[in-house]
């Protein structure tokens, strides 16, 4: 009878700890990542004379990459939002972008692709990037990316 007991009990403990892949069914900032970057380009476009005569030029930062989901729940409204952060984190740029696709299913992920223009300031002077993702949900896990540039 006891070994009957046990065999049961062990039976009903494995049965009952099923083991969600898909993740939980609320939101946390864990669920929504930055899970890989696939490009980050400074450039400084030219822009046509200003009233001084003299060139000017636009600095941007261009970002792309992957966000994913651990979430069990269909996430809606995904974007990402942008921060160029120079010398001690002095903000320089900040962008938002829609991800693409907007809405996944559970477990699954979407891209972006974001360009962040520096007002007045020379793309080589950033240090870092803040990347966060969210969605209707709530808002994912901050990425901070150390950026260097060549001839800086």
């Amino acid at each position: 009878m006891k070994y009957i007991i046990s065999f049961l009990s062990i039976f009903f403990l494995c049965g009952c700890s099923k083991d969600d892949s898909a993740g939980s069914r609320t939101f946390t900032p864990e669920d929504l990542t930055v899970l890989s970057l696939t490009s980050i380009v400074g450039e400084a476009v030219p822009m046509p004379l200003g009233d001084t005569g003299s060139p000017a030029s636009l600095n941007t930062i261009s970002i792309s990459g992957t966000v994913d989901s651990q979430s069990g729940l269909e996430l809606t409204g995904l974007k990402v939002s942008v921060r160029v952060l120079g010398a001690n984190g002095t903000p320089l740029g900040i962008s938002e972008a829609v991800c693409t696709p907007s809405e996944i299913a559970p477990g699954a992920s979407c891209t972006f692709s974001i360009t962040v223009v520096l007002e007045g300031a020379d793309y080589k002077t950033s240090h870092s990037i803040e990347i966060t993702p969210s969605c209707d949900q709530g808002t994912g896990t901050l990425r901070l990316v150390p950026v260097t540039w060549p001839d800086s």
